[in-house]
């Protein structure tokens, strides 16, 4: 593995190693940016002073030399000479004088400060010098060759009017060299470097220290997740030590774990459950099949008997397996078509007739009560799967058939309610439900009279896939119920634009 895959490998598969580099570059990104402006902040304000000290330097030669300009008389050029050498030693910069037409009169050259000395020399091409001779304050700054080969030094030069009855009579030129700036620029940049390097540094180790932090959940997370990948233990769950949304994360991941286990949980107790339905009237057919070939075949009533049991035993097996695939179906979600527009009307009165045949047979009596007026809300409709509702609608009505005695009374009804839904009521005049029961008879396999349920004939899964089938609405059922009076179920569906 080469140097580049190493540091790939180390930098992408940890995200405390992308934490910590992305803080650092950063980090340094910023302390060069305001280590850059800091240096020309420094350099800026620094040329400023300069400039406005030597401007200062040169008006004060100028009132001190301005008669000797105008005399231009050999003791008048050398007081000027004098007073340039005198004011050049003491600050420490170069110092030439020129008259009116830019010709050298003096200069501080003994002291192999200026670059360009030799009296007489015509200066009147240099920049600031010729702005100078117009009246104006003029600066500049260039580079100008030393004594020696390589030792070329930057120089700022400002030159100032000497004026005497409003007329320019010669131009002060006051010359420094920028060592001293530029040392000081390179110094300030050493120390900024060296910030730099320390607080990079220090942000390695605090950004180590907290990329870990961070990451220590998500590691335990991936940990926990590959554990239980591999051997589908759900037993174990996140530490939460955190309030922040890595705490928030650890707890949801924690709750679905929890969810998994329920999921689990009731996984195995479908199978369970599953399982005994099945077995339950497939002994019983094995039964009446050797019963019938024990010799009951031989007798017609016997016989007769055996068969319409037998009968029963398959339609109840038949009946247990489609319900099953049913259950199946929805839970996988298999079923495409729910983007109908339902007329929950025609749905609850096909319903209707659909039992209607087994509640003649009770002498039971069915009414509706159909009160919706889609008018009054236009542009919306209930949407799914108009088959699968309709089949949720005649479980409730099978259910409310079997524990309503005979003589009874049925009533469905539908109509608009509050916050844009429909409501369907089924209400029965049967033996109810015992309190304890309501909060589970929409769970799978659960019976309220197990007894009574297999006698009818029923599976515990008929409400269970009506709640699911009404989820898939996206809407709830509820159900109260009062022994020895009756229950009523209650679908409530909500409306959607269309």
């Amino acid at each position: 593995m080469s140097f580049f895959d190493r540091i790939y490998k180390w930098l992408f598969t940890s995200l405390a190693n992308q934490l910590l580099i992305t803080y650092l570059v950063v980090i340094t990104i910023a302390l060069l940016a305001v280590s850059m402006w800091a240096l020309v902040a420094i350099r800026h304000e620094s040329m400023t002073d300069l400039r406005n000290s030597l401007e200062v330097e040169a008006i004060n030669l100028g009132l001190e030399i301005d008669n000797d300009l105008v005399l231009d008389s050999p003791k008048a050029l050398a007081r000027i000479q004098a007073a340039v050498e005198r004011r050049a030693t003491r600050l420490g910069v170069a110092i030439a004088v020129v008259d009116r037409v830019g010709r050298l009169l003096a200069d501080s050259s003994p002291l192999n400060m200026d670059p360009v000395p030799r009296e007489g020399t015509n200066l009147s091409r240099e920049k600031e010098i010729n702005e100078a001779l117009t009246g104006i304050i003029s600066n500049s700054t260039r580079a100008e060759p030393g004594l020696l080969p390589g030792s070329d030094r930057n120089w700022l030069y400002v030159a100032c009017p000497v004026r005497s009855m409003g007329e320019t009579t010669g131009v002060i030129r006051v010359g420094v060299p920028l060592t001293e700036i530029e040392r000081r620029l390179r110094k300030d940049l050493i120390v900024f470097l060296e910030i730099i390097l320390a607080t990079g540094f220090v942000t390695i180790l605090i950004s180590l220290g907290m990329a870990r932090r961070f990451n220590k959940p998500v590691r335990e997370m991936s940990a926990l997740a590959r554990q239980i990948s591999n051997t589908g233990d759900l037993s174990a769950l996140l530490p939460v030590r955190r309030q922040d949304e890595i705490g928030e994360l650890s707890a949801s991941f924690n709750q679905m774990i929890g969810r998994l286990r329920e999921q689990e949980r009731l996984r195995q107790e479908f199978i369970s459950n599953a399982s005994h339905e099945l077995k339950t009237p497939t002994m019983a057919i094995g039964g009446v099949v050797e019963a019938l070939q024990a010799g009951a075949s031989e007798d017609p009533a016997l016989r007769t008997k055996f068969l319409n049991s037998l009968e029963r035993l398959v339609d109840r097996q038949a009946s247990l397996i489609q319900d099953l695939l049913d259950i199946s179906r929805l839970d996988s979600g298999s079923e495409k078509k729910w983007h109908d527009h339902i007329d929950v009307a025609r749905l609850v009165q096909e319903a209707v007739e659909q039992i209607r045949v087994q509640a003649d047979k009770k002498q039971l009596n069915i009414s509706t009560q159909i009160l919706l007026d889609m008018k009054e809300s236009p542009g919306r409709a209930v949407v799914g799967n108009s088959s699968q509702l309709q089949r949720a609608v005649v479980n409730i009505l099978t259910n409310s058939i079997k524990y309503t005695p005979e003589g009874g009374s049925i009533t469905v009804s539908a109509r608009l309610s509050a916050g844009n839904r429909v409501e369907i009521r089924i209400q029965d005049t049967g033996s109810g439900i015992e309190p304890q029961d309501l909060p589970h008879i929409f769970e799978r396999f659960y019976r309220a009279d197990k007894a009574r349920t297999r006698e009818t004939g029923g599976t515990g899964l008929g409400l269970a896939i009506v709640r699911d089938i009404v989820v898939m609405h996206n809407g709830h059922v509820e159900v109260e119920s009062t022994v020895g009076q009756g229950s009523v179920f209650v679908i409530h569906l909500p409306l959607r634009d269309v």
